[in-house]
């Protein structure tokens, strides 16, 4: 591992533990400029998420609001297994293509003007939660949906970081059990990954610090910031590859 590699993790923690999501997204489209198997690269980026995730969740645990919660999942089990269907019918380069300029769009408008709440919030939650699930299942790009919706609906700050890792961490799960039922993890890369474990939590922290100290406007302009790179790397990737 290289010093980049742990500048990388570090930064990809940070994002994590400030927004409860975002890991993968910073992490995996850096890591792939150095490291040699993408795939691997994927794999190490959803264990080190997953990780973190339960950090984050712990830290954030009583500001859960189950319900809300609940309905992102909901969404999500439906949406990640249609979402790896699709994968054999419509390039994956393809979607991401679509689903990133479409991030850059709305995030980019939504910076300079926040739609209102939406009246039916149950249902604008378990479909972000829905679209979120298809976009990791078929691009491993779904935190964002949720993201919007968290900012949309004005949650407070602690109650986004916990549904947010909430779905994250389920996320981050299922494309774990799917590599391991599959055969794809590489043991050995995995281990030699683990050392950018430390930093990464280190970096967590620091952004479960820093979120304390930021008004709740702050916030979900951070979460829009984020969609917004999300939609940046996902170019990048596509490009690369």
């Amino acid at each position: 591992m290289t010093g980049v590699g742990f500048a990388v993790a570090f930064a990809a923690g940070y994002v994590q533990g400030f927004t409860g999501f975002g890991f993968a997204i910073v992490f995996t489209p850096l890591s792939v400029l150095f490291f040699s198997d993408p795939q691997q690269v994927v794999l190490l980026s959803l264990f080190l998420g997953a990780v973190l995730s339960v950090g984050v969740l712990v830290e954030s645990r009583r500001s859960l609001q189950a319900r809300r919660a609940g309905l992102l999942l909901g969404g999500a089990v439906i949406g990640t297994p249609a979402g790896i269907a699709v994968l054999s019918l419509v390039s994956p380069d393809a979607l991401r293509i679509i689903i990133t300029v479409s991030a850059l769009i709305v995030a980019t408008l939504w910076l300079v003007r926040l739609p209102p709440p939406l009246e039916n919030e149950g249902r604008a939650v378990w479909f972000g939660g829905l679209i979120g699930g298809f976009l990791n299942g078929s691009t491993s790009m779904g935190g964002p949906p949720p993201a919007l919706v968290a900012s949309i609906q004005r949650w407070p700050v602690q109650e986004s970081r916990s549904a947010l890792t909430t779905f994250n961490l389920l996320s981050y799960a299922l494309g774990l059990a799917t590599a391991a039922i599959s055969g794809l993890l590489d043991a050995d890369f995995l281990v030699d990954g683990l050392r950018l474990l430390p930093v990464a939590i280190v970096g967590s922290l620091l952004g479960g610090w820093s979120v304390r100290h930021v008004s709740k406007s702050a916030f979900h302009y951070a979460l829009l910031g984020t969609v917004w790179l999300a939609g940046v790397f996902g170019l990048v990737s596509v490009w690369r590859g």
